[in-house]
């Protein structure tokens, strides 16, 4: 099976943006691929709120990301951490797929005229090898 990179938020409402990892991680193992969701694991018994401990769990997801075969950005708000991730992902050149928070696939021939998507989001997913 393959391993999919969830990047999705989790800062900010930490236990609404739980669920909905949760859900991409359902997903995604329901379609038969092995979700890698670092932060649904990581502060189980890392403090998020520790800065040495939040960049321990940035820097072991990183090495996760590493092993997987493709990374699944969820939604069009990119968090620090998101943000990070995604240049990660764009150094290893990575196949990134881009979903809303619905899990429904961003098309990326329209995603220049996509409202959802901000100059800032735009921005952020270009130079990434972006699949269709």
């Amino acid at each position: 099976m393959k391993k999919a990179f969830i990047c999705s938020p989790f800062r900010g409402d930490i236990e609404g943006n739980t669920k909905r990892a949760t859900y991409y991680a359902q997903i995604t193992a329901g379609a038969d691929e092995i979700p890698i969701v670092p932060h649904l694991y990581f502060p189980i018994f890392l403090d998020e709120n520790d800065p040495n401990q939040r960049m321990k769990g940035i820097e072991m997801g990183l090495e996760l990301m590493d092993m997987c075969d493709e990374v699944w950005v969820f939604g069009f708000k990119i968090t620090e951490g998101m943000r990070f991730e995604l240049e990660h992902a764009r150094e290893k050149r990575k196949p990134v797929r881009l979903y809303d928070e619905n899990f429904n696939r961003i098309n990326i021939r329209t995603l220049d005229v996509d409202d959802r998507a901000d100059h800032e989001y735009r921005s952020i997913v270009n130079g990434l090898k972006l699949m269709k």
